[in-house]
């Protein structure tokens, strides 16, 4: 007896039948892990799905809300999982999932997603990378001239430049011969295609709404509560009353501290990414090869 279990051969068909038991206990639940067609239903799965349907996610709500889901509706939501769990896998049965750039597309933005997680960076920024930040890019934050005005408006529509400019300036007389406000544009003139009352609007914008000729005479009046004019635009004729003027400025630290904070951050955030991209990188070899494609012909 004592030869036999000394036997080598014995010996390996014993350790064979030991590993062949223990595949048989534990086979059927690796089997239901890789079986293609079982389809697992838990919580975690049903998570899943409610995130995959909206955009703005809250994890602990829809905790919440699947936990206080009666009978009825959580029957419903699981068969909605399984109806979309089946046409996926046999989508990509079926091959669907290659090469379609719409997929690879999810597939890049939800590695960049996952990626910005990994690459999260410490927040804190010091009061002198901010100095810094701020003395380097200075230019990009200075701030564009404004101007605060009203204006009476003569369309060239429906009468001539001369006609408009004549109607123009004797409405000016009447103007600032009775002290008409600032408030009271609107009652005179016609109406204009943008806005009547400009409010510490940037120069570029009202560039875009009056061209840049009459932009720079609005630039140069006084803010004296006097009607001036008559200035001509691309529209027609108008008369203004300038209230304010702001010149081009540099502004104070600051004035744009929330800004500059929110750029180091995005800043810091891509030197992170990008650094996580190059060490995904290091584990590739890229291979590069002759264009199998030649001009003028189809592959």
């Amino acid at each position: 007896m004592r030869k036999l279990v000394k036997d080598p051969l014995l010996q390996f068909m014993l350790i064979g039948f030991l590993f062949y038991g223990v595949f048989t206990l534990f086979a059927p639940e690796s089997q239901q892990a890789n079986d293609p067609t079982i389809i697992t239903i838990n919580d975690e799965a049903l998570l899943r799905h409610l995130q995959a349907q909206d955009k703005v996610f809250d994890r602990t709500s829809a905790t919440k809300t699947l936990a206080a889901l009666d009978t009825e509706s959580r029957t419903r939501l699981e068969d909605e999982f399984i109806r979309d769990e089946i046409m996926v896998r046999e989508a990509i049965k079926l091959g669907f999932d290659q090469d379609d750039e719409v997929i690879r597309g999810r597939l890049i933005q939800k590695m960049d997603f996952i990626m910005q997680g990994f690459a999260a960076t410490d927040n804190t920024v010091t009061e002198p990378e901010l100095l810094t930040f701020f003395a380097r890019h200075k230019q990009d934050y200075r701030r564009e001239a404004e101007a605060t005005f009203t204006h009476v408006f003569f369309s060239t529509k429906t009468r001539t430049l001369a006609e408009a400019t004549s109607a123009a300036s004797e409405l000016l007389t009447t103007l600032n011969q009775t002290s008409v406000p600032f408030e009271k544009a609107g009652e005179y003139g016609e109406r204009f295609y943008f806005l009547r009352n400009y409010v510490k609007r940037p120069k570029r914008l009202i560039s875009d709404h009056f061209g840049p000729e009459m932009t720079a005479d609005i630039f140069t009046q006084t803010a004296n509560g006097k009607w001036a004019g008559p200035l001509l635009s691309q529209y027609g004729v108008h008369l203004v009353m300038v209230r304010t003027i702001t010149p081009e400025r540099d502004p104070d630290m600051a004035e744009v501290a929330d800004q500059i904070l929110a750029n180091i951050r995005r800043a810091n955030s891509d030197k992170a990414r990008a650094k996580a991209l190059q060490k995904l990188m290091e584990k590739y070899t890229i291979e590069r090869t002759a264009n199998a494609i030649e001009l003028g012909q189809t592959p």
